[in-house]
C-alpha cells in the first residue's frame, strides 16, 4: 500500500473510533495496516451499537413468507446472519458488511430455503420426524396433524378442517366477524331505522338550473322496511348455508320475546337500535316463549282448511329429550313406546330474527340446520334404554357412560302441509309439551304451540329468492293474526321506570 493510501487508511480509522472513544496504534508497514483495518472491520459488524434482540428467527422466518424481508434494516438482517453463522458454525456464509441491502436479504432468503428444505413430513405417520431448523417445528407438527398432512399422501382417514363456525366476535375480533356464518336481527312492528331517498328535480332553486337530480329524506313503510332486512338476512343465511353444504329450514314461530333486566346498559331504557341488536347477540338476555292460547285451536284449524293444507300427521304422541355426555349435547326423540327412533345434534341456528308486534305475539324467524352425527353414536343410542314408564311420569335409566337425560318433554304433534307458489312445502305443526324431565327454571308447565316450517332449497335448485323471502314474511304474519284473539290472557304489562330499576 502507498504512503497516501495509508495515511488516508489512517485518518479514516482514526476519526470512525475517535467517535466511539476508541484509541488505537497503527502499524507502518503495509501489511500491517490491512490486517488492522481487516480485524476491525469484522470486530465493528460483530458488536452493533444497537439493540437487536427483537430479531428472532420467528420473525425473520415470518416475514420471509410474507414476502416483507425488505421491511427490516441492513443492519438488523447483518446481524440475523451473524447470528446463523455463529449457531451453524458454517464457515460457507460470507457477510460482507459493506453489501447492499438487496443482497443480504438474498443471503436470508437463501438460508431459510436451506432450512426449509431439511423440513420433511414422512408418509408414514409412525414413523420418527425428522425436522431441523426453528422452534415452530413443534407448532408445524401440531398444525398438519390438525389441518392435514401437507405433503402427504391423500388418504380416507377423517381430518378436522378450521371450524370458523366457532368462532365468536368477542374472543376474535370485530375484524373476524365476516368469518361468522350466523346473524341476530331485531325488529319492530312500529319502528324502524331506515329513511327513504325520494328523487326530486331541483332545476327550479336558485343556482341549481343545470342540476335536473336531487334527493329529499322521507319517511319509509315500517313493513317493507322489516321485510327487506329480513330478506337481506335469508339470503344470506341461504348462501352461507350452500358453502357449508348444508341442509336447513325455516321455523316462524308464535310466542313471546322476554328480555331481562341486563339489556338496558346503565340503567338507561333508551338505546340505539344498532347498539341493543348487537348487545343481544352477543350476550342472548333474553328468552323465548313459542306459546298459544287453547281457544286458538280452533282458529288454527279453519285457516289451514282455508290455505286447502292437508293433515299429513295425526296426533301423534313422542318424547323428546336433551342428552349431556362429555360436555357435548345430543337430542333424542322416542316413540311412544319410549324406544328411540331419532338422535341428533343440537340444531345449530344462522339466522334468529325477532319480530316484536305491538300485539301479541311477536314472531321469530329462525334458519337452522343438523350438523351431522356419526352412526357408531347413533346406534348406541338406538340400542340403549333412556326412559322407562312410572305411574304418571317417566324417569331416566340411561346409563352413566352414554350421558345424562337432562331434558325430557312428552309431545303430541298434528302437521298440515301444502305446496306454496314458490316451490317450497310448508308445514303448520301444532305441538302440545309437556314436560316430565326438568333441570332448569322456565322450562315446565303445559304449553301449547303453532309454527310453520319450511325446508329450505338447495343450492341446485331454482328459486326466487326475493319471491321466496315474500312468499315467508306474509306467512308468517298471517300466523300472528290468526293467533291474536286468544292471546290476551299471556299479555305482559309495561312497568314504570321507577320499578324496572
Amino acid at each position: 500500500m502507498s504512503t497516501t493510501a495509508g495515511s488516508v487508511l489512517h485518518r479514516h480509522l482514526t476519526s470512525h473510533y475517535r467517535a466511539s472513544g476508541a484509541c488505537f496504534r497503527f502499524a507502518s508497514s503495509e501489511n500491517a495496516a490491512t490486517a488492522l483495518a481487516h480485524s476491525l472491520r469484522w470486530q465493528s459488524s460483530a458488536a452493533p451499537q444497537k439493540d437487536f434482540s427483537h430479531i428472532t428467527h420467528d420473525l425473520v422466518w415470518g416475514l420471509w413468507n410474507e414476502g416483507n424481508l425488505f421491511s427490516l434494516s441492513a443492519a438488523e438482517l447483518m446481524y440475523y446472519l451473524q447470528q446463523h453463522q455463529q449457531r451453524s458454525d458454517s464457515s460457507m456464509l460470507v457477510i460482507d458488511p459493506q453489501a447492499k441491502k438487496s443482497t443480504l436479504v438474498r443471503q436470508v432468503e437463501e438460508v431459510l430455503s436451506a432450512e426449509q428444505a431439511n423440513i420433511t413430513v414422512p408418509q408414514d405417520v409412525s414413523a420418527a420426524v425428522v425436522m431441523t431448523g426453528s422452534d415452530r417445528v413443534e407448532e408445524t407438527l401440531d398444525e398438519a396433524d390438525e389441518y392435514g398432512d401437507w405433503g402427504a399422501e391423500p388418504g380416507f382417514e377423517e381430518r378436522r378442517h378450521i371450524d370458523y363456525m366457532e368462532f365468536n366476535p368477542l374472543r376474535m375480533g370485530e375484524r373476524y366477524e365476516a368469518l361468522v356464518p350466523r346473524a341476530y336481527q331485531l325488529l319492530h312492528s312500529e319502528l324502524s331505522a331506515d329513511i327513504g331517498m325520494t328523487a326530486v328535480d331541483p332545476s327550479k332553486f336558485p343556482g341549481q338550473s343545470k342540476n335536473k337530480l336531487a334527493y329529499l329524506v322521507s319517511k319509509v313503510n315500517v313493513d317493507k322496511a322489516n321485510e327487506q332486512h329480513f330478506r337481506r338476512g335469508l339470503e344470506w343465511c341461504l348462501a352461507n348455508l350452500w358453502n357449508t353444504n348444508m341442509s336447513g329450514e325455516l321455523n316462524i314461530g308464535a310466542g313471546r320475546i322476554i328480555f331481562y333486566r341486563t339489556i338496558a346498559k346503565q340503567n338507561r331504557n333508551t338505546l340505539p337500535l344498532w347498539t341493543l341488536q348487537r348487545h343481544l347477540y352477543a350476550y342472548h338476555p333474553y328468552v323465548w316463549f313459542a306459546i298459544a292460547s287453547a281457544s286458538n285451536v280452533e282458529a288454527m284449524e279453519k285457516l289451514a282448511e282455508r290455505l286447502g293444507m292437508k293433515l299429513v300427521q295425526d296426533a301423534t304422541t313422542s318424547y323428546k329429550v336433551n342428552i349431556r355426555r362429555a360436555g357435548d349435547l345430543l337430542d333424542g326423540e322416542l316413540n311412544a313406546q319410549l324406544q328411540c327412533t331419532k338422535v341428533n345434534r343440537p340444531w345449530d341456528r344462522f339466522l334468529i330474527t325477532h319480530y316484536v308486534r305491538s300485539q301479541m305475539p311477536d314472531l321469530r324467524f329462525l334458519v337452522r340446520a343438523r350438523h351431522p352425527i356419526k352412526k357408531r353414536i347413533v346406534d348406541a343410542y338406538l340400542e340403549a334404554d333412556i326412559l322407562r314408564s312410572t305411574r304418571d311420569s317417566v324417569q331416566s335409566v340411561l346409563s352413566p357412560e352414554l350421558g345424562e337425560v337432562g331434558y325430557c318433554c312428552e309431545r303430541v304433534i298434528r302437521k298440515w302441509a301444502m305446496r306454496t307458489q314458490t316451490g317450497v312445502t310448508l308445514q303448520l305443526v301444532e305441538t302440545r309439551r309437556t314436560p316430565l324431565i326438568i333441570t332448569k327454571a322456565g322450562d315446565e308447565g303445559e304449553r301449547l304451540e303453532y309454527e310453520w316450517i319450511v325446508v329450505l332449497p338447495q343450492k341446485a335448485e331454482r328459486i326466487d329468492i326475493v319471491a321466496l323471502s315474500e312468499e315467508l314474511w306474509g306467512y308468517g304474519n298471517l300466523l300472528a293474526k290468526e293467533l291474536e284473539p286468544g292471546m290476551e290472557e299471556f299479555l305482559s304489562r309495561t312497568m314504570t321506570a321507577a320499578a324496572s330499576y
